[in-house]
């Protein structure tokens, strides 16, 4: 099945497709939010976790939308 015909049809899971981290950079991640919790407390953790979390979706679907941009000129190009 094509990938145009999984988004018409609504099957198309970009999760599936994500690239998954390291797992050395996963632990270092998660050691780096460990030595935050501890020095400036969960609550500050908390907060400050969610915010980076939406600049990471902002900054997501930048991404999304500039490739989707590239994909498009690159077919128009082939017409």
């Amino acid at each position: 099945m094509s990938i145009l015909r999984k988004i018409y049809d609504g099957n198309y899971d970009p999760d599936k497709s994500c690239v998954k981290l390291p797992f050395s950079l996963r632990l270092k991640e998660r050691a780096f939010w460990d030595a935050i919790e501890e020095g400036m407390g969960a609550a500050f953790a908390e907060h400050h976790r969610d915010t980076l979390c939406k600049v990471e979706r902002c900054r997501d679907y930048a991404n999304f939308r500039e490739g989707f941009r590239l994909g498009v000129a690159l077919m128009m190009e082939l017409m």
